[in-house]
């Protein structure tokens, strides 16, 4: 089990390493899931939430900046999300900002209404769009790192 996180970590390959707590992320624009299913990688049902509140990590990072080098140096971008307890999941720049799963990849706080449980991590990452949201809902989330592959 993960411990609590109480803020954002975000680094690596931006214009601006920023450490975002509860309030920082609150100030950017907030958006709601809608009904959340969350589906391991087995098919099994984990959990439901009729609502996440929190921030797409998309805004996350506009709001630092991914640094680019050259003209196409965003599709060697692989965006990696870490939990408190080490679990890891990625996403390439691609798959965040040129398809449907971006508008959906969320960075949230509360979850119906209330705080997010110390269980829950306080801040967790929730894949909405995936098939299969458990393998990409990071409880206990306290870092982004944005890594800009050879």
């Amino acid at each position: 089990i993960g411990t609590p996180s109480h803020s954002l970590r975000v680094g690596g390959a931006v214009k601006a390493s920023a450490d975002l707590d509860l309030a920082a992320l609150k100030q950017l624009t907030p958006h709601d899931s809608g009904p959340t299913t969350v589906v391991c990688a087995s098919g099994a049902t984990m959990g439901k939430a009729d609502n996440y509140r929190g921030v797409l990590l998309t805004e996350v990072l506009k709001h630092v900046g991914i640094k680019l080098d050259g003209h196409k140096d965003d599709r060697r971008m692989v965006i990696v999300a870490r939990a408190t307890d080490d679990y890891v999941v990625t996403f390439s720049w691609n798959e965040l900002f040129n398809t449907s799963i971006g508008k959906e990849v969320l960075v949230a706080w509360e979850k119906d209404g209330q705080p997010l449980s110390a269980k829950e991590g306080q801040l967790l990452l929730i894949s909405g769009q995936d098939i299969k949201t458990g393998p990409r809902h990071v409880r206990w989330l306290n870092r982004i790192e944005v890594v800009r592959m050879p």
